[in-house]
């Protein structure tokens, strides 16, 4: 399109604020899920403000894995995913009481199979492709706090106490358990996320998120 009077056409200004607009919000996202409040850290949704600006920013169109990409990490994720699990079941303690009660209240069948290991970080991904994947869409980094693989759940030392995040990564658990294994979950929770704009949530996590959620509501009130 020509340039009015010798200045930028109208569509090139328009796709140079689109993307500033997309790179300002995804590094609100960031700031965002870095520095939750106290009280829904574990559980925060993104600001409704930057998934707008995403939206007219015409991310949401764009995936942040194409499907190729995916395929050929998808391997790579499950490995990594029962690396991880081995580790814990080997190294890791068994539930403690209260949870053994909250595993049973989630539907969680093989209980005294589940091990935690509490550590100071997250342990990430080591082959960078993966690392790369994972900070992209931000399914797991030095942010998160906890996280369950097959019967294998790994957490902060200090959100030990926390009851609702604890809560959600047994509902994972048993979620694993449905899927069949740990193969099929890792293909499973992926796709869930994939299939949400910008590998937002899906419908497994809102899951893990309603369900410890109501569990604590419900003793609170009792």
């Amino acid at each position: 399109m020509t340039s009015f009077s010798g200045q930028v056409s109208p569509i090139r200004y328009l796709k140079r604020i689109r993307k500033r607009i997309s790179h300002f919000a995804d590094r609100t996202l960031r700031a965002l899920e870095n520095h939750r409040s106290v009280a829904n850290r574990s559980h925060a949704n993104f600001c409704p403000f930057a998934r707008l600006l995403l939206f007219f920013a015409g991310e949401s169109s764009r995936p942040v894995l194409d499907q190729e990409t995916f395929e050929q990490l998808l391997p790579l994720a499950f490995q990594w995913a029962r690396n991880i699990e081995n580790f814990v079941l080997q190294h890791g303690s068994p539930l403690p009481r209260r949870q053994v009660a909250d595993a049973h209240q989630v539907s969680v069948k093989d209980v005294c199979r589940v091990r935690v290991l509490a550590v100071d970080r997250m342990p990430l991904p080591e082959d960078p492709e993966l690392a790369e994947a994972a900070r992209r869409t931000q399914i797991i980094t030095d942010s998160c706090r906890a996280i369950a693989i097959g019967h294998a759940v790994v957490i902060r030392a200090d959100a030990w106490g926390d009851r609702e995040l604890f809560l959600h990564q047994l509902v994972h658990v048993a979620q694993c358990e449905r899927s069949g294994g740990l193969e099929q979950w890792v293909r499973q929770y992926l796709v869930d996320r994939m299939n949400c704009p910008n590998f937002t949530i899906g419908a497994l996590e809102q899951e893990a998120r309603r369900i410890a959620r109501e569990i604590c509501t419900a003793d609170a009130a009792a």
